[in-house]
């Protein structure tokens, strides 16, 4: 591929209007005389978004007031967010809401959230009134969500056809590995705006 002519100007590492990455497969020969899985591939690409790794300090899991056994790490639910294409004026329903990550990593966009869990400990008390999902939001200055439901994801708690809440669903599951077994679970739902 002749590359003359695709790239003009002055290339200034320090401070690059653009990036490139250049990735390679490597086939070490070493598949106990199998062929080998995958062939040897050059990748050549360009960077097209980043992340603010700032905000994963302050929102990381070990100084949030509430944690439960399965809260989801700040960098995936930012992640999330970033997917759902959370912002203003959008609706976050979160089906399996938990402690709230999902939803505190929405609201950081400014997107209104939403929440179900089947128990109701967790949506309801938390462990008390200053330690509960409530609590998650208030700690970072972020609005509460409009709404923590008790619903099993098997009886959603909205009419059939709702379309106002459903026109985009994520076609993104996080595999769930809890007590031991694997099941894969929807996560968000958008007003797909």
């Amino acid at each position: 591929m002749d590359v003359d002519g695709m790239f003009q100007g002055q290339v200034n590492l320090k401070s690059p209007d653009h990036k490139f990455c250049l990735l390679e497969t490597a086939d070490y020969g070493l598949n106990n005389g199998l062929p080998p899985i995958a062939q040897r591939r050059i990748f050549f690409g360009r960077e097209v978004g980043g992340a603010d790794r700032k905000l994963i300090p302050t929102y990381q899991l070990k100084s949030r007031t509430y944690l439960g056994p399965t809260a989801m790490d700040a960098e995936m639910a930012f992640l999330m967010a970033n997917q759902a294409l959370a912002t203003s004026g959008k609706l976050v329903f979160d089906p399996f809401v938990g402690t709230g990550s999902i939803l505190v990593g929405a609201a950081h966009f400014g997107a209104m959230t939403m929440g179900a869990d089947i128990d109701i400990r967790v949506v309801r008390d938390g462990r008390g009134p200053d330690c509960n999902v409530w609590s998650n939001f208030k700690q970072y200055g972020l609005p509460p969500p409009i709404a923590l439901l008790r619903a099993d994801n098997n009886l959603p708690p909205w009419r059939p056809g709702l379309k106002e809440v459903q026109q985009q669903y994520l076609h993104q599951y996080y595999l769930f590995i809890f007590r031991g077994a694997e099941v894969s679970l929807p996560l968000l739902y958008t007003d797909g705006h």
